[in-house]
């Protein structure tokens, strides 16, 4: 007897005790018939909810009356049904729901933590749902890239880098990136890309939230969150495998298996290997000797262009009740590649970001803990391994045996890492009829250790520690469309101290649609590698501690960058519910804006002052200078600083216009542009006693147009994408891609495109229009065929520093699906 069948026997019994009860029964069917779990069946008149079983079926006590019951799961366009419930339970039969591409009845958690409507939510959210993964055909960066509000980036053909409201750099450090509220990101805060845990079949939605949500989330969510949660084996059962195959000899396979056990257990098991080659594109090296050009624009060398990711993802899953779960996952993600940094560019050879998670929801209570690996070994970093080499040369030794040494020294290009982070969280949600509240508690430690490869660990290992406490309250007022926010948070971090931050806002939901006026309040701590790291020799060195230079002159040690945003939004659906418009304006006060990486003495080189102090030892305890016996230690070395006030503002408009649920448009807009105050020297980033903008590298686009055509007919899907980014100058360490100016002086050198500038070669300004192709066909109910194009046009541009001009990109996939009867 099916476990469903059993439930309905054993209610009908203890009815009959009780002497009947009242209410509904039946199940939730897609067009064909199929079953939806875990479908949401919803009265709002007494604010009561269930959800389907495994068989979609559903069994709801109602008292006598007339409701209104909402009939909703994700990827399919709400039902609506007028109910009458008499003094027995009613069988509605079979509830029909129809697949639909829209996104305005989704429901999102990551704004306030709860559940609510996307059109309710107080930010800017932008989702991607699972039938947009799942009819996307290759990666799913060109997906991120269309999101308002969002920088994205390719660095070369494996890897995709977004950041929220401008500041793109190599590390993002301004953007929270979650997958099932499990901090992703690396301890050096990587982009998003290949090291994420998740494989496409395998996520259920992502929300992208713009904007500071610190007040919840904490440290390091100054400009939004990157939310990502991935598809319950309780709802999605089956087994999915894909092969595909593409471009740069480009190979590919992903498996996803979950099974669910007598609806309280279940499982599954996700899998993906990747394996390619980049470009055949180098770096160039420009290296300071005592024989002017000895060396000049000479190619990196050693590098390995094969790439290959492997991750893979198990997870167990017990439900001690209809209604709770406690879940235990362990992914594994293994990393060989080419990636950026603010000093060039990185072999790395197995990275390995592993992590092991044991969470427990149910609807009033979340709790959970996990741990991330970070292991890096036999690494090396490009720029240090190729100055060591012409070094070599010079001093007499063969092309060989350079090459092999070159590892070692003079300066040591090998990185490697032995890390760890714990973390843990605690929260309580409670809601009456007014009131909302949401409470809850973090705690963080930092564990790294590197063997003084890349950060100043020679002591021991670096700890830090983080605790954390929040609450949010939201109280409606009646009968006026009023809502209040007021959130709170208080962080304690054992190198920064403690930090308050408050939220609030003014929602007013109406028929057309919601206004708000919020006020927030975001921080981000500085990182590792903006305060431990060493690189080149010491060239590039962490300011934990602060600078002194040969004149007298102080750089003081790098504070975490705080930001106070106001936001005024707007959210609502027009024409017949055809179209979704959310649009938001904000200004932002930046406080302690951390820049990129950069040289504090550019003038070192031609007899300036140089760097004599880190903190209250000498500079030639950290480094062996530039040019090790021609330039002196502390001649060139490169760091982050905190700049002081910088305001900054922008806009966003999103439209997604629904012709039919078989054809739909996307359109996005986002603005962004700053001011800086030149009478605050705390802004003088190059230290020459005045403010310019040439002090402040914002590293962002002013204009982003995005677009996105969908069609789906019958058994094929089909999207075209377009996206403009306007030209944009990106300063960041030695690197630099920006459009001629002669009077701009970066490290000592000129701006002007097409020539060295400081010791790196300028490509020119980053940016372009780029247009792709993606769709795929349903070949029968088991196999589906997909294709995509990428860069149609735009070949030749430049979209990340120290990377290869993006080109035309092509590949196609099949996936088998083996559906659960």
């Amino acid at each position: 007897m099916k476990p469903v069948y059993l439930f309905f026997l054993l209610f009908s019994l203890l009815s009959r005790g009780l002497y009947a009860e009242s209410g509904l029964k039946g199940q939730v069917v897609d067009e064909s018939g199929t079953a939806i779990p875990n479908a949401t069946i919803y009265v709002e008149s007494v604010k009561k909810g269930q959800v389907s079983n495994s068989d979609g079926h559903f069994l709801m006590v109602l008292n006598k009356g007339e409701y209104q019951v909402q009939f909703s799961a994700i990827g399919f366009a709400t039902k609506v049904l007028p109910v009458t419930v008499t003094d027995q339970i009613s069988y509605l039969g079979k509830i029909v729901l129809i697949h639909s591409n829209e996104v305005i009845n989704e429901i999102v958690v990551s704004t306030s933590r709860i559940q609510e409507k996307i059109t309710k939510a107080p930010a800017t959210i932008n989702i991607i749902t699972s039938s947009q993964f799942e009819n996307f055909t290759g990666s799913p960066e060109e997906l991120f890239a269309l999101q308002k509000g969002v920088d994205f980036t390719r660095i070369g053909n494996f890897w995709g880098s977004i950041s929220i409201r401008g500041f793109n750099s190599a590390f993002n450090q301004k953007m929270l990136i979650l997958d099932d509220n499990r901090i992703s990101h690396t301890r050096i805060r990587t982009p998003v890309g290949p090291m994420s845990a998740f494989i496409k079949e395998d996520i259920e939605r992502v929300e992208i939230v713009l904007g500071p949500s610190s007040a919840l989330y904490g440290p390091n969510s100054l400009n939004g969150v990157f939310y990502t949660v991935s598809k319950s084996p309780f709802k999605y059962e089956g087994t999915e495998a894909v092969v595909g195959a593409g471009s740069n000899i480009n190979c590919n396979f992903r498996l996803r298996h979950a099974n669910a056990i007598k609806e309280k257990w279940a499982y599954k098991i996700t899998a993906e290997y990747l394996r390619g080659f980049e470009d055949k594109w180098s770096d160039s090296i420009y290296m300071a000797t005592s024989t002017p050009g000895e060396f000049e624009g000479k190619s990196e060398v050693g590098v390995t262009r094969e790439v290959s990711f492997f991750k893979s993802l198990a997870g167990l899953y017990f439900k001690p009740n209809p209604v709770s779960e406690l879940s235990l996952n362990y992914a594994f993600n293994l990393n060989n590649s080419i990636s950026v940094g603010g000093v060039g560019r990185n072999n790395l050879k197995d990275w390995n970001n592993s992590s092991l998670q044991v969470a427990y929801k149910s609807p009033h209570w979340y709790a959970q803990f996990y741990r991330t690996w970070i292991i890096l070994d036999r690494s090396v970093n490009l720029l240090t391994r190729t100055t060591n080499y012409y070094t070599l040369i010079k001093q007499g030794q063969s092309p060989e045996a350079a090459l092999e040494n070159s590892l070692a020294g003079p300066q040591r290009a090998s990185v490697e890492e032995d890390s760890y982070r714990n973390n843990a969280e605690v929260q309580g949600n409670y809601s009456w009829e007014k009131v909302d509240v949401v409470a809850g508690a973090q705690y963080q430690k930092e564990h790294a250790f590197t063997n003084h490869t890349y950060l100043l660990d020679e002591d021991g290992a670096i700890e830090l520690e983080q605790f954390g406490v929040y609450g949010q309250l939201t109280y409606r007022l009646p009968k006026t469309g009023l809502e209040f926010l007021l959130t709170a948070r208080g962080d304690d971090h054992s190198m920064y101290g403690f930090t308050f931050l408050p939220k609030a806002g003014i929602i007013y939901h109406s028929e057309p649609g919601t206004l708000r006026f919020t006020y927030g309040e975001g921080y981000s701590t500085p990182t590792l590698i903006n305060t431990h790291l060493t690189l080149g020799g010491g060239i590039v060195l962490g300011n934990s501690d602060g600078f002194t230079l040969s004149d007298g002159s102080i750089i003081d040690p790098i504070r975490p960058e705080k930001i106070k945003t106001l936001v005024i939004g707007y959210k609502t659906i027009l024409f017949e519910r055809k179209l979704f418009l959310d649009t938001d304006a904000y200004y932002n006060w930046s406080k302690d804006m951390i820049g990129p990486i950069f040289n504090i003495v550019p003038k070192g080189t031609s007899g300036g002052p140089i760097v004599t102090h880190r903190g209250d030892r000498p500079i030639s305890d950290f480094t062996n200078g530039v040019a090790p016996g021609i330039l002196p230690a502390g001649a060139v070395i490169n760091t982050n600083v905190n700049f002081g006030m910088v305001q900054t503002y922008g806009f966003d408009i999103g439209l997604d216009y629904y012709f039919s649920n078989y054809y739909n448009l996307t359109l996005n807009y986002s603005y962004f542009d700053y001011n800086l105050d030149k009478d605050d020297l705390k802004n003088d980033g190059n230290f020459d006693g005045k403010v310019t903008h040439d002090d402040l590298s914002v590293n962002t686009p002013k204009h982003k147009i995005s677009a996105a055509l969908n069609t789906r007919f019958e058994n094929f899907y089909g999207s075209i994408f377009a996206r403009w980014v306007q030209k944009y100058d990106f300063f960041s360490g030695r690197n630099v891609s920006a459009a001629t100016n002669p009077e701009s002086i970066y490290n000592g050198s000129p701006v002007i495109e097409g020539q060295r500038v400081g010791t790196q070669w300028n490509h020119g300004p980053l940016g372009g229009f780029f247009l792709s192709l993606n769709g795929n066909y349903q070949l029968s109910k088991c196999f589906n065929l997909g294709v995509y194009v990428n860069n149609l046009v735009g070949r030749g541009n430049y979209e990340f520093i120290a990377s290869a001009p993006t080109e035309t990109t092509f590949g196609g996939e099949l996936k088998i699906t083996i559906a659960r009867e």
